[in-house]
Formats: C-alpha cells, structure tokens, sequence
C-alpha cells in the first residue's frame, strides 16, 4: 500500500483539463499533456476522480493487501462506516457482518462506536478551551488537510481529536490485540491517506472503498442476507447520523438549530474555505465549526457517487438505519483509547515571478494586451494570468490554452499544412502521433483519428532520427529512409522549442529513388556487356595473330627450301 491515493492511467488521460477545472487545490499537473496528481498539494478529496469522464484517475487499491492478511491468518477486523446502509441498503448490521465473515474477517464493527467517542470528546473539548473558539471539527480528513496544507494559520483552531475512524481502530486494537489487521470501509479516498498520517498511523492497516468491498462480494459471490427490519425500533442513535451534515454536532448533543449562531455547521470545499477566511479575518463569531468536504456530508463521498439515487435518499436511508438499536452499549470513559492527535503545517509556499515572466508565458499563446485575456478557465485556471504562473510553476503548460490552439488549428500555417504535398507528421516527446496532414494520411494509408496518441512505430518502421533529433534538440535534415517497398522519402526533422514536439516533413522521392536505381542498373548492364566484347575482341585479335604467326613461319620454310633447290639446280 505504497504511494499516493490518486494516480493517472496516462492510457486514458487525453487532454481534456476537466480535472484542473475541478480540483479546489489546483494540484494537479500537466506535463507532455498528461495530467498527474502532485500530493504534496492534494486534498484527497476525490473530485478529479468523480469528473474524469475517461476514467483515467484511480484510486490506490488496498484489497489485496487485506486479502493476503486474511491468508496469511491473520486476525482481520472490519471498523464499517455508518453511511453503509445508503450504499448498500442495509437494515441492520448483521448483515453486513454475516457477509464479511464470509469474505474471511475474524469480526467486524461499527464506525459509529468510534464517532460516540470522538463527538463527546468534540463537546467537551469545546467547553474547555474557549479562548480558541471557533474550534474546527476534525473529523474530515479532507478539510484537515485543506488546513494543514493551504491554512495552517489555523491549527490552532483545529480540535485535536481522531476522526471516528481512528478512534474505533484504536479501539479494536485494543480489543483483538496488537497483532490485528484492521481495515476500515467507507465511502472516503481520503481515508486511504488519513490512516499513513504520522500522528495517527499504526491504528488501522487498510482503507477500503464500499465500491472495493462491492467488486470483491461479487467476485466472490457473497450477497447480503436478508434481515428483515433488524433490530427492534428504539430512540435514534445520534452516531449512527455521523455522515450526514451536522452529524458530529448531533452526536455531541449540541444545538443543531441552523439559526443559532454558535454553531455552524456546512458542507461541500468552496462553502468550507468561505468558513475558514472567515475565521481568518476575524469576522466569524462560533464556538464550533463543523466543516464536511463532500456536499451533504459523508453519504456523498467520491465512492458513494455512482450508486445513490440522491444524497436525499441516501440521508433518509441512513436515518431510518440510525432509527435501530446500538449493537453494543459504550464502554466507560477510562476504558477509551487515547482520542489525541496532532497537526503540521504542510503548507507549500508558491514561488513569485516577476511581471516579465508571466508576459512571456502569455506571448507564447498571443497574448500581448489584457484584451487577450479571455479568462474563459478552460484550462482549468481562473485567469490567464493564473494559468502563466502555473506555467512558470511547471503545472502547467502554454498550449493547454484552448482558444489559442483552436486559432492556430484554424490559421494559415494550417491551410498550408492541409494542402502540402509532403507528408507531415507532429509526434510528442515519447514518439507518440499528435497529428498527421492529409498528404501523410495518404502516404501512410491510414486515418489521423486512427493513430493519434499511438506510437510513431505504428506507421514509420525506423524512428532513431526522431529519437536524435528528440535527444540532442537539434534538426536531422535530408535523410533517405524507405517507408515501404513503394514508399522512399527524404525525411527532415525539427524540434519545436519549448512545446515537447517534433515535427517531420517527409518528401515522396519514390520516383527519383527508381529512376537513379533503374539509371544504375543500365550503366552496370552497359560496363558488363562492354567488358564481354572487350574480352571477344582480344580473344579474336589472338586468335588472328596466332594464325598469322603460323602461315609466317610455313612460308618462311617454303621460301627457303624454294631458294636451296634453285641453289642446287644452278649448279
């Protein structure tokens, strides 16, 4: 269970900023048009995993680790969030205890004996320290790192109390030993960090999601008993509404009128961060602030989303669930586990920039007068301005500027692309096709909605001069490289400065190539056939100065016996 709760699956992240749009914290970062979670500055609040409609942001997974424990033998103890009954509809918490028995756990347990707890604490701790009013609930792991992280200015407002789910791992340590596994279910990712915090860590082993629990039920064909309507009616258990907005304060038995005024109580992270400046400015007069990141409460958390009808619906179920009898009466206050716990100031200073560097961000994307700014926040920024800093922060990058790209797309140099007879092909940084004109989706006989985000090798067999020109920034200019049997180009490669791209301008020599080829094979068949009547030749001259030479010497020898016996006949 290494590694922070949010990654990305790079495979599914396509550029679309939704995630930077919705992140309060703005940490997500954008690099090679990938968008990655940065956790020294995440809440773990789950939004970008809610709103990425492709899927590409994942939670850490902790079942496995929870299923080897159960190998293992290991005596592994369930602490059950109370807002289980509106995931899964539940009457009573036998049934959820029956069927983890069968999944292997040794027992399991409510959240809500540990949110009894932690709501008294809460109360008493609000009557003894009133010179820190207004005292921040603690529950919210998600607001306490919005805290930690973005207002420590405010710790000292923050009571430190366990949320409920460390109080009850506490607990059941206590009860099954040191050696227990104990793994908490819920509807919060947050969860899944609160547990690694140093102050609280050692008191639950894993985090699991009710949507984890889900799969695994399925996976190993475990259904819900049925359990009729539970446990007899009895007066309603206030830490059972834990989960609900206002729930804490109601386990505490404060007032939880909304027009009183020393209590406040609210929901969802832009209505909490109003809260906390206003206590910052002084301007907010509270004893107690209970603050929920999720709208409506825990019953809306990230892993809730996809299976409630309505946060309504899912209030009134767990209502009706709070309507049963507690499984078992509180232990006496000496026999609670130690309820404290502290904070840290994780707060991440942003670096300044000076005026000249923001401007020249903002030239990168034409924009060269504050009428340029559109501040649309497409990009995931309020301002223009903001989005530069990003920038500069490297959490961003120029071109996540839709408006500009869409202007580029639309702009002359792309009307000479689109009609250029050579090939153009713009490929990333990791050799991954970002756009194809269309004489090269002619040339390479295929679509550019085919390969786009697919690498380079898909189409081009060699791409060693891409990875030259990627590694050493510089132009690889007029190389020769055969495509295919009817496809030889020569092939320029240029980087693009500062945009992690590279550009390919491939022109068709085919022709030229075979015309050389077929020009080289005549000169070769030429010296061939050239050599052979060479070599005729000066076999027939031999051949002819051989006979010579032959008819020579017989004439010679007839010539001389001519002369000898003229000589004879002379005398």
């Amino acid at each position: 269970m290494q590694g922070w709760v949010i990654s990305t699956n790079v495979a599914r992240c396509r550029d679309c900023y939704r995630c930077v749009r919705t992140c309060t914290a703005k940490a997500i970062k954008v690099q090679n048009g990938q968008a990655t979670v940065v956790p020294e500055l995440c809440l773990a609040c789950g939004n970008c995993v809610r709103e990425c409609p492709q899927g590409a942001k994942q939670i850490r997974e902790d079942r496995p680790a929870v299923q080897e424990a159960i190998r293992a033998g290991k005596t592994v103890v369930a602490s059950v969030a109370p807002s289980a009954p509106a995931y899964f509809g539940i009457r009573s918490f036998s049934a959820m205890e029956q069927a983890l028995l069968q999944l292997g756990f040794a027992a399991a347990g409510e959240t809500a004996f540990g949110a009894e707890m932690v709501g008294q604490a809460h109360r008493e701790w609000v009557e003894a320290h009133q010179e820190q009013w207004p005292i921040i609930t603690s529950s919210c792991p998600v607001v306490v790192n919005l805290i930690e992280k973005y207002y420590p200015d405010l710790i000292p407002h923050l009571a430190p109390i366990v949320s409920p789910m460390v109080a009850h791992g506490r607990w059941l340590r206590q009860q099954y030993g040191p050696e227990a596994f104990i793994v908490f279910i819920g509807p919060c990712i947050a969860k899944k960090a609160e547990m690694l915090e140093e102050s609280v860590a050692g008191a639950i082993d894993a985090a699991l999601t009710f949507t984890e629990l889900a799969e695994w039920m399925e996976e190993a064909g475990v259904a819900f008993p049925a359990d009729g309507d539970g446990a007899e009616p009895a007066p309603r258990v206030p830490a059972r509404l834990f989960p609900v907005e206002g729930g804490l304060v109601g386990t505490a038995n404060m007032d939880t009128d909304i027009l009183t005024s020393h209590i406040v109580t609210t929901s969802g992270l832009s209505a909490c961060e109003d809260v906390l400046r206003g206590i910052r400015a002084g301007k907010l007069a509270a004893c107690m602030v209970e603050l929920m990141a999720c709208e409506g409460g825990c019953i809306n958390g990230p892993a809730m989303e996809d299976h409630i009808e309505s946060v309504y619906v899912a209030r009134q179920r767990v209502m009706e669930y709070a309507s049963r009898r507690q499984p078992k009466p509180m232990p006496a206050r000496h026999e609670w586990p130690d309820l404290s716990r502290s904070y840290q100031d994780k707060h991440v200073p942003a670096p300044e920039f000076t005026e000249e560097q923001i401007q020249e961000v903002l030239h990168m994307v034409d924009k060269y007068t504050p009428e340029d700014e559109l501040n649309c926040g497409a990009c995931g920024y309020p301002t223009c301005r903001e989005k530069a800093k990003a920038t500069l922060r490297g959490m961003a990058e120029a071109t996540m500027c839709i408006p500009y790209m869409r202007r580029r797309a639309e702009s002359l140099r792309q009307v000479v692309i689109d009609v250029t007879p050579n090939p153009v092909v713009i490929v990333d940084s990791r050799l991954q096709i970002q756009d194809l004109s269309p004489s090269a989706e002619r040339a390479f006989r295929c679509y550019r909605q085919q390969v786009a985000g697919k690498p380079l090798r898909t189409i081009m067999p060699n791409v060693d001069s891409f990875v030259q020109a990627r590694d050493t920034g510089q132009p690889v200019v007029g190389e020769v490289v055969r495509i295919r049997d009817d496809l030889i180009v020569e092939q320029t490669i240029m980087p693009v400065p500062g945009q992690s791209l590279l550009v390919g301008i491939l022109r068709d020599i085919t022709e030229q190539v075979r015309q050389r080829e077929q020009l080289e094979h005549i000169r070769e068949e030429t010296l061939r056939r050239t050599e052979e009547v060479i070599k005729k030749q000066m076999r027939v001259a031999h051949e002819i100065a051989q006979l010579l030479g032959e008819t020579t010497a017989e004439t010679k020898m007839m010539l001389s016996r001519l002369a000898k016996v003229l000589e004879e006949d002379s005398d």
